[in-house]
């Protein structure tokens, strides 16, 4: 069964999602964007310091070795951007 709730948007832009909606969805919900339009969806609460000790431990994603720019050429790139 498909159902349609018309959600009011206030003068910030919030949505009014409805009580019975609301404890269907729990404390943290996703919003999808799918072909037809927007999907709200339950979502999982995570734990902070176990997703910041993820990163923190991970692999850094950069590869090689960053180029740092010459006295010479930090002075051409402000002379270029004032």
């Amino acid at each position: 069964m498909e159902e349609e709730v018309h959600l009011k948007v206030d003068s910030k832009g919030r949505l009014c999602i409805p009580a019975e909606i609301r404890e269907q969805i729990g404390d943290v919900a996703v919003l999808k964007k799918t072909p037809k339009g927007y999907l709200l969806l339950p979502g999982e609460r995570k734990d902070f310091l176990e997703e910041f000790r993820k990163v923190i431990t991970s692999e850094p994603r950069r590869t090689g070795k960053p180029k740092f720019a010459s006295p010479k050429e930090m002075k051409a790139i402000w002379r270029t951007k004032a």
